[in-house]
């Protein structure tokens, strides 16, 4: 650190920052080496180093840094210092640091979950460079890719390549990474004993080390896997202890995996109060990290870098071109330079037509929303007084025929069944007790029975059970106070049991969950669903939601319900819905 702060020009602060940004890099405490590396960027772009020496360092740092953003989970900020260190690395023509940007975009289009365009880069690479460590790096982010897929014969044949080269290098923090993978691949293989055991090893290595994101990743898997044992308290110890390493480094990404592990462990012994407490510290988290991306900037960048080389290829195809193109393009601009007075009122009467088409347009709209907005509202009041008719009128009705005419055919059948020997009374007998069995039947028809006969959270177990087969995705339901949540009316109960089944199919057919979390609480006078799953997730500014989720809105609208929903790419998807809990809606 004294080397740092002797320094007196640009240069030696760099070469004396060099080995402290290395060894950040290496313990993967990633918020130290953006700071160090901003440092420096600020200081580069203010100095009067000579322009090439300038844009060598730039390079350097620019992958340093889209490297530590990318390793702690901010996808969109590493994506611009990739695309800006390519920019100047072509203009120095220097290779490596192009493939080693190239890579580090690869690896972002992968943690977003596009794999196609991930895929695409690491073979381009392969096939246009023959550097051995850049080979193996590819080899292990496509053992990744596949492990995602669930390819796992792939994904095991890809990390071991990997592995047995950086054993041979003797790369000790990416053998470590790579045992980490076979360590995931085992665990889905089930092969609980064997994931278990590399995953201890990989912990233990990176404690030794000091490879804190290692650790914290290997630490929290082993943490599953106690909770999938039933070993609450050491998987408490273990994850609060690596929860600790995860807040003191800052990593984001880290500190939603284990704060949703302390949240299962809590939901599974029956701490709803904390498990609901540590989901609204997990929400807050991924806003967090939400907010910290400049989506906007990031997508300018990229777009202006697939156009710059969009028109390097339309630049080659143009140099191809005659001197004949040039003189009819001559002839033509000559043709259109007459013609530019008559285009220009042409234009001017146009826009005045488009003016008033616009204004005749906007006037029409404005009308037809209103009397939309009215006929809407009139609507789901009569929708609401609909519902609230027809449960009343089956309550009613159901009662009538149990207790009235139920009733008076017992009695009639008791009477009947005294006249002993008669043939003709046993055959009205007879006649009676099959009436008496249609009006049952008919009375418990009216009102739905397995909402009836069945508490509403066993229901939904039941429900839930159904998709526990292998290849679909693992779901897990709590809901506290169970007896609470069994009163509410049946009306509620039959939306909720249809909101939930709405949500199941949007996790597994356009989501594609591997896992789904279902929680039910009763909460302060508030009915609170929270449904979260591990899926593609998607982008909330240009998302158009289905009927399936107007369906949902317009459910909630009956109960004067809200629905939260927060996404984002590759990230998944968390639901909040809150129903207010009148006295109207318990059971009488």
């Amino acid at each position: 650190m004294q080397s740092i702060y002797l320094a007196t020009d640009i240069k030696a602060k760099i070469q004396a920052l060099q080995p402290l940004l290395a060894f950040h890099a290496t313990h993967g405490t990633t918020d130290s080496v953006i700071m160090y590396a901003q440092q420096l960027i600020g200081s580069l772009n203010q100095s009067d180093f000579p322009a090439v020496d300038k844009d060598s360092s730039l390079v350097s740092l620019y992958l340093t840094l889209a490297n530590a953003y990318s390793n702690g989970g901010l996808y969109d900020e590493a994506l611009r210092y990739y695309i800006q260190g390519i920019s100047i690395a072509e203009s120095l023509d220097n290779k490596i640091a192009i493939n080693d940007n190239k890579m580090g975009i690869a690896n972002v289009y992968a943690a977003r979950n596009e794999n196609d365009k991930a895929i695409a880069v690491y073979n381009d690479l392969l096939n246009t460079d023959q550097d051995e460590r850049l080979r193996h790096l590819v080899y292990e982010r496509l053992g990744i890719i596949f492990l995602e897929q669930k390819d796992l014969p792939q994904a095991k044949q890809y990390t071991e390549k990997a592995l047995a080269y950086f054993q041979q290098q003797h790369q000790e923090k990416k053998e470590l990474q790579t045992k980490l993978t076979l360590g995931i691949i085992a665990e889905l293989n089930q092969q609980v004993e064997e994931a278990y055991t590399i995953y201890n090893e990989v912990k233990n290595n990176a404690e030794q080390h000091q490879f804190f994101d290692l650790y914290i990743n290997a630490g929290q898997r082993m943490g599953d896997l106690l909770i999938g044992r039933k070993d609450y308290d050491n998987a408490k110890v273990l994850l609060s202890l690596v929860y600790t390493n995860a807040l003191q480094w800052n990593d984001l990404e880290a500190q939603l995996k284990v704060l949703n592990s302390l949240r299962n462990l809590h939901a599974v012994t029956g701490d709803y109060k904390n498990a609901y407490a540590l989901m609204t510290q997990y929400m807050g988290i991924s806003r967090d990290v939400l907010n910290r991306q400049n989506k906007k900037e990031i997508n300018e960048l990229e777009i202006k870098y697939q156009t710059a080389q969009k028109e390097k290829e339309i630049l080659n195809k143009e140099n191809q071109l005659n001197h004949q193109e040039t003189v009819k393009y001559s002839l033509l601009i000559g043709f259109l330079i007459i013609l530019l007075p008559i285009i220009g009122l042409l234009y001017m009467y146009y826009q005045k037509l488009q003016a008033q088409s616009k204004l005749n347009a906007t006037m029409e709209e404005m009308n037809r929303q209103k009397i939309a907005t009215l006929l809407k509202d009139k609507e789901l009041e009569l929708l609401k007084a609909s519902v609230s008719g027809q449960e009343k009128e089956r309550q009613r009705i159901a009662g009538e025929l149990h207790d009235s005419i139920g009733g008076n055919l017992a009695a009639i059948k008791l009477q009947l069944s005294n006249q002993v020997g008669v043939n003709r009374l046993e055959t009205i007998i007879r006649q009676v007790d099959d009436t008496y069995h249609q009006v049952r039947d008919l009375s418990h028809d009216l009102v739905p029975q397995k909402f009836s006969n069945i508490g509403f959270t066993e229901l939904i177990s039941g429900y839930i059970r159904q998709f526990n087969t292998p290849g679909n995705a693992i779901i897990t339901f709590h809901a506290f106070p169970g007896e609470e949540i069994d009163r509410i009316g049946t009306s509620l109960k039959v939306e909720i049991y249809k909101i939930i089944q709405e949500l199941i199919t949007n996790a597994q057919k356009h989501g594609q969950a591997s896992k789904v979390e279902i929680q039910l609480t009763r909460l302060d006078d508030m009915l609170k669903l929270q449904f979260e799953d591990d899926g593609k997730g998607f982008s909330m500014e240009t998302v158009k939601f289905g009927i399936g989720f107007q369906n949902i809105h317009e459910r909630l609208k009956l109960f004067d319900g809200i629905c939260i929903i927060n996404s984002f790419p590759s990230k998944g998807t968390v639901i909040d819905i809150e129903i207010p809990l009148n006295q109207k809606y318990y059971e009488a």
